[in-house]
């Protein structure tokens, strides 16, 4: 009989080598599952530095793949079928290897696997018994891909920027659609350098087998833009004119001025709404087109009907309350018996965005609405206004970017012009966001967009608050009382390099 003590001893020690038949378990589990295809000894994955267009396989799963007792091991794996495919790179994605226990599921596994590569039309295989030994045979089917690409005829343009603009590559698939994309794409391109009779042939690439892409180009006259003239235009030069379009002649007729005319419409559009900005809103403009005895060179002219210019008969605002037409309308640009000017119009919805902002309806929504008479070159010009809730400064939040921030929060407050309580005026923001940029303390590059900045938030309202705001009540945050501060989020960002 064994006393107690000796029990534990015993036990102690035979749990000390389950641990450590544990440990000695998991230091060779990669080894183990490397003879199922994984990352270890014979079934290492494919080297990195053998770079190629084809990627490398990744298997998802590194579990062990359990084979049936007394399987025949696999006698050889050969590959058929492959032209442009190193066969090491197909072997990369299979799992059935040489020497290992023959698995039907692991064959189909691998068929399915070679499929998804995209690489291969069909894939077959064949299995053969020599000896105890099974022989795996995997016959492929390469998807076409292309080997070379080819233009023909182009003389203006170089072949190294019309491959760029056909977006194809040696060793894409060879797939009609994106041919004919291609093409599409050359031929746009010529038509954007002043080529408008360029004519895009394929000569190889559109038919199965095909394994070269070959383009046939007639590109025709280079045609330039000569003159740029306008008819029947009053209210504006011809060099005001020219200041709205881009066809027009280039510079000494050498650089630049090529005809283009997905452009010339796009100008005839910009023309038309140049004279709907100045109230000609019944104004039409069309174009027209004239070569010289070459061929080479055109003539373009913009003939323009400019119709009636619209006066503003009536300046009306709807919706406000806080103030009076009178007030709104004092400041205005835009006034009775003035032609309509859309610049003027906006700077005007811009005045009565301040007058409400400099009195806390910061998120005041301003619409001009001009509205028409039956008889032409009359309108009235109404300002759609919704005043929304007043606002005060609540919680001014700093927030400091870049690398090593290091400046206090308190060089920012005496740099603006306002405090915790007090109605919020637009102007003062803005006046404080230029004090802020101007005080060469912080990072300021507009062409990155980097600058301090003042962003107004208003505080997060409940549906209940919004219903309110809407008219169903008096609006929650109107006007509410210093002592209690109400009102958006006064947040900094400030920007360091």
């Amino acid at each position: 009989m064994l006393n107690s003590h000796a029990v534990r001893i015993i036990h102690a020690r035979y749990s000390l080598a389950l641990f450590l038949c544990l440990v000695a378990n998991l230091s060779i589990g990669p080894t183990a599952w490397a003879q199922f295809g994984g990352r270890g000894a014979s079934g290492s994955s494919p080297s990195a530095k053998n770079s190629s267009s084809f990627s490398s396989p990744t298997f998802r799963d590194h579990e062990p793949v359990f084979t049936p007792k007394n399987a025949v091991p696999v006698g050889a794996v050969k590959i058929l079928g492959n032209e442009t495919i190193p066969p090491d790179k197909i072997s990369a994605y299979l799992r059935t290897r040489k020497d290992r226990p023959f698995d039907p599921e692991i064959v189909q596994a691998d068929v399915r696997r070679l499929m998804s590569t995209r690489l291969f039309q069909d894939v077959k295989t064949y299995q053969n018994q020599i000896g105890g030994r099974v022989i795996i045979t995997f016959e492929v089917i390469e998807r076409p891909t292309i080997r070379e690409i080819h233009f023909v005829g182009n003389q203006k343009i170089k072949d190294k920027s019309l491959l760029e603009e056909s977006d194809l590559h040696i060793g894409d698939s060879v797939n009609q659609f994106s041919i004919q994309e291609a093409q599409r794409r050359i031929e746009e391109y010529y038509l954007s350098k002043g080529f408008p009779k360029v004519y895009v042939v394929v000569l190889e690439g559109d038919r199965p087998g095909d394994r070269r892409v070959v383009f046939s180009i007639n590109e025709g006259n280079l045609q330039k833009i000569y003159k740029t003239q306008f008819v029947g235009n009053e209210i504006a030069s011809d060099a005001r004119l020219k200041t709205q379009i881009e066809s027009k002649p280039g510079i000494l007729w050498i650089f630049k001025g090529q005809v283009n005319r997905d452009k010339i419409d796009e100008d005839v559009e910009k023309l038309t709404l140049y004279y709907r900005n100045l109230g000609f809103f019944r104004a039409r403009v069309g174009r027209d087109y004239e070569f010289d005895e070459s061929g080479k060179w055109m003539t373009l002219t913009f003939v323009i009907d400019e119709g009636p210019r619209y006066k503003v008969h009536n300046v009306a605002f709807f919706g406000n309350s806080k103030y009076s037409d009178e007030e709104l309308a004092i400041d205005l640009a835009l006034k009775e018996d003035d032609f309509f000017d859309m610049r003027k119009m906006n700077r005007d919805v811009s005045k009565i965005r301040d007058i409400y902002g400099s009195q806390g309806h910061i998120f005041a929504d301003i619409q001009a609405d001009p509205r028409f008479f039956e008889e032409p070159g009359q309108l009235d010009l109404v300002y759609d206004i919704q005043e929304g809730s007043q606002y005060r400064v609540g919680r001014i939040n700093v927030k400091i970017a870049g690398e090593n921030p290091h400046t206090r929060h308190s060089v920012i407050f005496p740099r603006i012009g306002f405090q915790p309580g007090d109605i919020i005026d637009i102007r003062k923001v803005r006046k404080s966001e230029r004090r802020l940029k101007s005080a060469q303390i912080f990072a300021v590059d507009p062409s990155r967009g980097i600058s301090p900045q003042i962003v107004i938030r208003p505080p997060e309202q409940s549906k209940e608050e919004i219903a309110q705001q809407s008219g169903y009540s008096n609006a929650r945050g109107q006007s509410p009382e210093p002592s209690s501060p109400v009102g958006s989020n006064e947040t900094f960002h400030r920007r360091t390099r």
